[in-house]
C-alpha cells in the first residue's frame, strides 16, 4: 500500500529529528541531548516535536535501537563474507567489522557502550535488539565449537560454579550455546571492546600513529590463538 503524503512527511520529520540529534551528540556529547534545542535547530516548536517523541528518553531509545541495528547488520555482513565452513574467516570478518563500524560511527558506538547518559534507563524493548549483536559473536564461536574447530587450552579450563549457573540461566533467555562458548564470547568481546575504546579515546593513535591497522590485525590473530580457533 502506498504511503500517504502525511505518512511520508511524518517519516521524513522523524529522520530529520534523528539526524539533528546525532549532530548535537557529536558536537556536545550525549549528556547534552535536548529536545528543545533540536526543535530550535529544525525550526519547530517544542510541543510540535513532542508529538514525535514524548521526552528525551524516548528519543534516546530510538537512537540506540537504530545504532544497535546498524552495528549488528555490519557484524553479520563481515561474518557472511566467508563461507559457513570457514570458521576462522568468519571470526576475522566479524572482528574487523566490529572495529570498522566503531571507527565510522564513534558517537553511535559510545552511545551503545560508552558512558551512560545520566538519568536514562535502558528501555525494555532494547533487550532483543542488543542481544542480537552478542548472538552474532556467540554464534560464530559456537558454530566453530560444535564443529570441533576450537581446541585451545582455554576450552579445558573449569568454569567456576557461579558462572556455570549464570550461563545456564542465560540459555533460558535465548542464548543457545554452552557456558564454555558464552565465556569465550564474553572474553573476546571484552578484548575487542577494550581495543576499540582505546582507539576512540585517541590512545592507540597516540602510541601507534599509522600502525593502528596492523595492531588491530595482530590482536585479532592473537584472539584466534587464545581461544584455539582452527
Amino acid at each position: 500500500m502506498a504511503q500517504t503524503r502525511r505518512e511520508r512527511l511524518r517519516l521524513e520529520t522523524i529522520e530529520e529529528i534523528k539526524i539533528t540529534a546525532w549532530k548535537q551528540i557529536g558536537e556536545q556529547g550525549a549528556a547534552s541531548l535536548s529536545l528543545r534545542a533540536i526543535a530550535r535547530e529544525m525550526g519547530m516548536t517544542a510541543p510540535g516535536l513532542y508529538r514525535y517523541y514524548k521526552d528525551r528518553d524516548a528519543l534516546v531509545t530510538a537512537l540506540v535501537m537504530d545504532a544497535f541495528s546498524s552495528f549488528t547488520n555490519r557484524l553479520e555482513t563481515g561474518r557472511d563474507a566467508y563461507p559457513v565452513t570457514d570458521h576462522t574467516g568468519r571470526f576475522r570478518g566479524m572482528c574487523r567489522a566490529y572495529f570498522q563500524w566503531a571507527m565510522e560511527n564513534p558517537q553511535r558506538y559510545m552511545l551503545l557502550f560508552g558512558t551512560p547518559i545520566q538519568g536514562y534507563l535502558f528501555a525494555e524493548e532494547l533487550g532483543p535488539v542488543a542481544q542480537r549483536s552478542f548472538l552474532v559473536l556467540q554464534g560464530v564461536i559456537g558454530e566453530a565449537f560444535v564443529a570441533g574447530k576450537i581446541k585451545g587450552e582455554v576450552v579445558g579450563l573449569k568454569l567456576p560454579t557461579s558462572l556455570k549457573v549464570q550461563y545456564e540461566a542465560l540459555r533460558k533467555f535465548g542464548m543457545p550455546y554452552t557456558g564454555t562458548v558464552t565465556q569465550l564470547a564474553l572474553s573476546v568481546w571484552s578484548m575487542i571492546h577494550g581495543m576499540t575504546s582505546l582507539y576512540l579515546y585517541n590512545y592507540l593513535a597516540g602510541f601507534l600513529q599509522e600502525g593502528v591497522g596492523a595492531f588491530v590485525e595482530f590482536e585479532i590473530e592473537k584472539m584466534i590463538a587464545i581461544i584455539g580457533l582452527e
